[in-house]
């Protein structure tokens, strides 16, 4: 009885309580260093989203029953855009059927409905969610939002073909990475284009043939994935211009719906033509 009521003492003094009491403070935590692959680079592995603001935070547009201004239509965001006298004819064209709803609707004669060819959407347009599978070698970008899936691939280390001109163009691109630091700069050329192809949608953002795009990836210190990407294209604007991008990670893959998997009935392809709800040539 003796020696345990004397190692009793003992084992208080060892303990983290007992020390943070002496010293009146909580023992920091340790930070947890960022997770790299075996090369000793930033692992931008897993499955990312759109950071969005705490559901208390947003401001809910006069469209959908709030108090907030609507947002900016298309040709005002357009506007703002280093556009070319080719750009600027491009944009009056993509907007000139938009709906009072600025673009959140559209009006029959809105190009987006019926005038794109259905192909993928250019690699600059790519958002929202996608997962990323990385090796020192090669960045896998599969992009899940909606019902369909995009997927590029990023040579890391590698160069662009020394003559494009013997290079056909592909949707998503020929794409090269490199690092500098702990940023993996992604250069994206020979990108198939189309009549009607746009960069962004959201702004009207016209794409030609020669299109390029730059994007950095870079883990800031919250664990969020940070992508700026700069628009390139000398028939279009007068200069590069930049968008950026941040996105969080999704851990819980039990909430992580598989879109695909639960809609009864697919987008069809027909001539040349996606069906919507706001074009009369599938009503």
């Amino acid at each position: 009885m003796r020696i345990r009521f004397a190692a009793l003492p003992f084992a208080l003094l060892l303990s983290p309580v007992f020390v943070s009491a002496i010293l009146g403070q909580t023992a920091p935590k340790a930070s947890s260093p960022a997770t790299r692959t075996p090369d000793g680079k930033p692992d931008f592995s897993g499955l990312w989203r759109v950071a969005r603001a705490a559901p208390s935070a947003r401001q809910v547009s006069v469209f959908q029953g709030g108090t907030a201004p609507p947002r900016p239509t298309r040709i005002q965001l357009a506007r703002q855009l280093p556009l070319t006298a080719k750009g600027k004819e491009l944009v009056e064209r993509y907007t000139a059927g938009d709906g009072e709803f600025g673009g959140e609707t559209g009006a029959p004669g809105d190009p987006r409905y019926h005038s794109i060819p259905c192909g993928p959407v250019s690699p600059g347009s790519l958002t929202g969610e996608v997962e990323l599978v990385q090796n020192p070698k090669r960045l896998l970008m599969v992009y899940t939002g909606g019902e369909t899936k995009w997927i590029r691939q990023v040579w890391i280390g590698r160069q662009h073909p020394k003559d494009l001109t013997d290079y056909e163009p592909v949707w998503m691109g020929h794409s090269v990475g490199r690092w500098e630091g702990n940023t993996l700069v992604v250069d994206t050329v020979a990108i198939k284009t189309s009549p009607g192809e746009m960069i962004d949608t959201a702004t009207a953002a016209p794409q030609g043939p020669k299109f390029h795009l730059i994007e950095r990836l870079s883990l800031a210190a919250d664990g969020r994935l940070h992508i700026d990407k700069t628009f390139e294209d000398p028939d279009m604007y007068t200069h590069p211009w930049t968008k950026s991008a941040i996105l969080a990670k999704q851990t819980n893959w039990d909430e992580i719906a598989e879109d695909w998997e639960i809609q009864d009935q697919h987008t069809v392809c027909e001539d040349a033509k996606y069906p919507s709800a706001n074009d009369p040539y599938f009503r």
